[in-house]
């Protein structure tokens, strides 16, 4: 498996295309960084997810073609929307797509519109046999309210705290000091509370994802490469903490780090470093601060037992008042 990047909270996970125009209205993630360039097309029933792979091949996959089963309807952490989501399988010349996403719109404008999910790229693999091996991996946002072409208002003092879902792959090579089990990989789907502050008098951003309560292991959305079984084995991903340092936004409300810790309160950790950014909405809250931050986070850590893992997905964050405004 090469994950390269990660998308909506939702998670999930590693996102699409390459460099794109600053006009264009969403973000994705890969081993080059967050790239910003539409990925979505929606228009209340009808969807379609388009990436530009690295070696310039175009893919996409649509609601009316490659859908499994129907469209679900789904829980949207943005009060006063509705949300949908659907899994899409599409076998072509250059391997199978596989990806996962969930809108979330205003039933009155359906252009009011987020959207986040994954894509899997299985090179040169059909259904059934899929193996993560030779697989790239992708994670997107979009959506109106952090098109770049039109940036937020930000404030020039206070601060605001952020609060929601973070979620992604998470995969662990175990150490010695699991007994039998040393060397085994665990590869599963992680999900979690991250909570941020925004000072912007400063300028920065800082935060935590596990912090506010455990992150868990559950299939949600990877279940259809995944598999349906989660041992116990993988709910070891309980009391990992990534820590996300302070980190300076653009006047435009993007911003990008390497300032990612990962901590774990009794294991030896010896090594870690990772990747986190995104963007504020350009829709404000009724105190005047975005009402949402949105972005991806990665995160890699190294034991004194020799063992590793991998943090990979995506977040987005609701402000306090924002949160509390309705269902």
């Amino acid at each position: 498996m090469k994950p390269i990047g990660i998308f909506l909270g939702i998670v999930l996970l590693l996102a699409a295309g390459g460099c794109a125009d600053r006009d264009e209205q969403a973000l994705s993630k890969d081993e080059d960084g967050i790239h910003r360039g539409r990925n979505t097309e929606f228009s209340g029933e009808h969807l379609r997810v388009f990436l530009t792979l690295p070696d310039g091949t175009d893919l996409s996959v649509n609601s009316a073609d490659d859908a499994v089963g129907s469209p679900r309807p789904a829980t949207t952490p943005i009060p006063g929307h509705q949300a949908r989501d659907w899994t899409f399988v599409k076998a072509t010349d250059v391997g199978t797509s596989v990806a996962y996403a969930l809108v979330s719109w205003d039933e009155d404008d359906p252009a009011d519109f987020l959207m986040a999910g994954w894509w899997a790229e299985f090179h040169g693999q059909r259904p059934p046999e899929l193996a993560l091996e030779n697989t790239t991996t992708y994670a997107i946002f979009d959506g109106p309210e952090i098109d770049p072409s039109s940036p937020p208002e930000l404030p020039i003092a206070g601060q605001a705290t952020y609060e929601g879902q973070a979620g992604g792959l998470y995969e662990h090579v175990l150490g010695n000091s699991f007994g039998e089990d040393a060397g085994a990989t665990a590869v599963e789907e992680y999900q979690g509370t991250i909570t941020l502050t925004a000072d912007f008098a400063g300028g920065t951003l800082a935060g935590c994802i596990g912090c506010a309560g455990d992150l868990v292991t559950r299939r949600a959305h990877f279940g259809i490469f995944l598999g349906d079984e989660v041992r116990d084995l993988r709910s070891l991903a309980a009391d990992y903490e990534l820590h996300l340092g302070s980190t300076p936004f653009g006047p435009d409300g993007f911003f990008e780090s390497t300032d990612v810790e990962v901590r774990h309160p009794d294991r030896s950790l010896t090594h870690s470093e990772g990747f986190w950014g995104g963007q504020f909405s350009n829709l404000p809250d009724g105190d005047g601060n975005p009402r949402l931050v949105a972005g991806f986070s990665s995160a890699g850590f190294e034991e004194g037992d020799g063992g590793s893992g991998t943090f990979l997905g995506a977040f987005v964050g609701l402000s306090e008042r924002f949160k509390a405004s309705g269902e």
